[in-house]
């Protein structure tokens, strides 16, 4: 518990993201992502069906109507993979 006391608010939910099978949602529904290895937060939102990111990179393609950047492809490709793998399929 003391591990947790010492950690800023960053540190905190990037733990947290890791802990509960790479995903958190927040307060207002937000759905956080983190990919291995950069701080960036990757967020979805499921009411408005709309991806965000902390990447100078989204930010500035976003004023261009370029709605994605490669982390938030790399968590859709992560999210569509693991639904296939769900699919019904048996494994014996």
């Amino acid at each position: 518990m003391s591990y947790i006391r010492g950690m800023n608010n960053q540190e905190l939910i990037d733990y947290v993201i890791e802990l509960f099978d790479g995903t958190l949602i927040d307060e207002y529904g937000w759905e956080h992502y983190k990919v291995e290895g950069k701080d960036y937060d990757i967020r979805f939102d499921p009411s408005r069906i709309e991806w965000a990111c902390d990447c100078k990179a989204f930010t500035f393609r976003r004023r261009h109507k370029i709605r994605y950047c490669k982390h938030i492809l790399e968590v859709q490709e992560k999210r569509l993979a693991s639904r296939r793998g769900r699919a019904g399929a048996r494994v014996v």
